[in-house]
């Protein structure tokens, strides 16, 4: 089955998806969601985890800060977002942005993504290409996802060697 958001984030991702493809234009590659409120795990207290890929981004974290903090500051005026709230949910957009190159290099963060992501813009397949290189590499190392009490973790490769690297 396919993932989907849960109701309660359905308005503000799309008005999250429509203030990004403002923001960036032609620079934008991927948008994609993921974490609880794309598992059905999402509480009054929860993000909607997403990522961006878009080319041009500053090398540092806080040049992308500034450069991105418009989207979340516009998201907040929007109907979508004083409706989310209305629903007495306290979080809000969570984003993670990377360039094409950044992606493409499989940061762990893609493991969620790989799990239960739901992309909602990708140009050229960009994003499904390098998840489903992910999705690939977990089956050839046996990877499987551990639930706990306090959330999961990824066992990449379970018959790894102590001094063996495992890369994704």
């Amino acid at each position: 089955m396919r993932p989907i958001l849960q109701r309660e984030y359905e308005d503000l991702a799309e008005e999250y998806v429509r203030l990004v493809k403002k923001h960036f234009g032609s620079r934008l590659w991927s948008i994609c969601f993921f974490g609880s409120a794309v598992r059905g795990e999402a509480t009054s207290e929860s993000d909607l985890d997403t990522l961006v890929v878009a080319d041009g981004l500053p090398r540092d974290i806080g040049s992308r800060f500034r450069e991105t903090n418009p989207i979340h500051s516009n998201l907040r005026q929007t109907e979508a977002y004083r409706k989310f709230r209305s629903l007495q949910r306290h979080g809000t957009v969570s984003d993670i942005f990377l360039t094409r190159r950044e992606a493409s290099e499989h940061p762990p963060i893609l493991l969620d993504m790989a799990d239960h992501g739901v992309l909602a813009f990708d140009r050229d397949s960009f994003l499904e290409g390098i998840l489903e290189s992910v999705r690939r590499k977990l089956r050839e190392l046996g990877a499987r996802k551990v639930l706990t009490k306090k959330g999961y973790y990824w066992v990449l490769k379970p018959d790894a060697k102590p001094t063996e690297v495992v890369e994704i």
